[in-house]
């Protein structure tokens, strides 16, 4: 009767035990990655740029642009200019490169390149990102002035911004050209016969 009651007894100290007992806490949850950040990369640096002289035929133009950068993929970016007819405009490379790789495109036959730009690869996905600028001269009748600006960016949407100086009076204003989306060229003109002193691109 006493072995019973002892087996009892025991018993039931085991079972409070179990109950008390804390329960284990559960393995913490494996890190979520989120699909934004699979697969980033950094845009490139370190990079150089040069401009080559072009033949094609009878025709030799300083037109060719090159860039190599040291890390990233990236394009090239042209910015040309048709020197008869004063008229500026970009070309991008066909093709993305791999850092040391050096990404080259030409201007068109006979135009020039004034500036050379690399060009991330993927572009990023926010902002207004690798705007260029440049101004032309504006034929009004017999009136000719350097008035006219036009800004591309490679991302975004933007407007192009021209400060103008009227040499007459000295007065400087600042116009705005149409808001546009990359790649495509925003444009515009100071006053009549007015210079564009500063050309940029800005967000819309």
């Amino acid at each position: 009767m006493i072995r019973h009651s002892l087996s009892m007894v025991a018993a039931a100290v085991l079972g409070l035990a179990a109950v008390a007992a804390p329960a284990q806490a559960a393995p913490p949850p494996a890190p979520v990655v989120a699909q934004s950040d699979l697969g980033v990369q950094a845009a490139p640096t370190g990079c150089t740029t040069s401009v080559q002289w072009v033949q094609e035929g009878n025709h030799y133009y300083y037109g060719r642009g090159n860039v190599q950068c040291a890390t990233g993929r990236y394009k090239v970016k042209l910015q040309c200019r048709n020197l008869q007819t004063g008229v500026g405009y970009v070309v991008y490379g066909s093709y993305a490169v791999n850092a040391p790789s050096t990404a080259t495109r030409t201007c068109y036959t006979g135009n020039v390149a004034e500036g050379v730009f690399p060009v991330e690869d993927p572009l990023p996905t926010v902002g207004v990102t690798g705007c260029v600028s440049w101004a032309e001269w504006v034929h009004q009748g017999s009136s000719h002035y350097y008035g006219r600006g036009t800004a591309q960016c490679d991302t975004g949407t933007y407007r192009v911004r021209i400060q103008c100086h009227n040499m007459q009076t000295g007065q400087r204003y600042v116009v705005h050209g149409p808001a546009r989306t990359a790649p495509s060229i925003s444009t515009t003109t100071c006053y009549q016969g007015n210079v564009a002193e500063v050309v940029s691109g800005v967000p819309a």
